[in-house]
């Protein structure tokens, strides 16, 4: 694949995840809504890791390039699904509480190391079929996994960081409560 056809297609990837969604419904103006979203945004990247892993478990294994290239655009509508998702959240930043914010931004740096990465990996396949048993192929292919796994291990810590806050926080009225009668 020539540069310039390299260059377009991380650039629209990378565009995609920068994008801004305009349409915002009015429930969305919450900390709850946002909380939901995240969870959404959860769910897609542990399922985004599965696929992840299962692309790396092609790794040593005679498999036609078709199986990998199949297995990258699964992978690749998840990233430009995730992108949408996150620009969504990134447009509510400030309806989010403190940890929300923090998920969102940990989020932004494993996505665009994931969409370059695959960009990498499907242009590799797109160049020359057999370069899906190469060295740096299967680099590019731990590497989504890498990030895949670290994008939903943070989002995940951190909301359940913020759930167990929230019933702390919860209890800690009810004792107040209690006290005061």
């Amino acid at each position: 694949m020539p540069r310039r056809n390299r260059f377009i297609l991380a650039s629209s990837i990378i565009a995609l995840l920068s994008s801004i969604s305009l349409a915002s419904p009015a429930f969305a103006d919450s900390p709850k809504w946002v909380g939901s979203q995240l969870s959404d945004f959860k769910t897609t990247a542990y399922q985004m890791r599965t696929e992840a892993d299962v692309l790396k478990s092609y790794k040593g294994k005679r498999l036609s390039w078709e199986t990998h290239v199949r297995q990258l655009s699964v992978l690749k509508d998840q990233v430009n699904q995730l992108g949408k998702n996150l620009a969504d959240l990134e447009s509510h930043k400030s309806v989010a509480n403190e940890n929300q914010v923090m998920a969102i931004k940990q989020v932004r740096p494993h996505l665009e190391s994931i969409a370059q990465t695959l960009t990498f990996a499907i242009e590799s396949v797109n160049e020359n079929r057999p370069n899906v048993h190469s060295r740096d192929y299967a680099e590019a292919v731990d590497s989504v996994y890498a990030h895949a796994d670290d994008l939903h291990t943070k989002v995940e810590t951190i909301l359940d960081y913020d759930a167990a806050r929230m019933r702390l926080d919860k209890l800690e009225l009810q004792s107040e409560t209690n006290q005061g009668s």
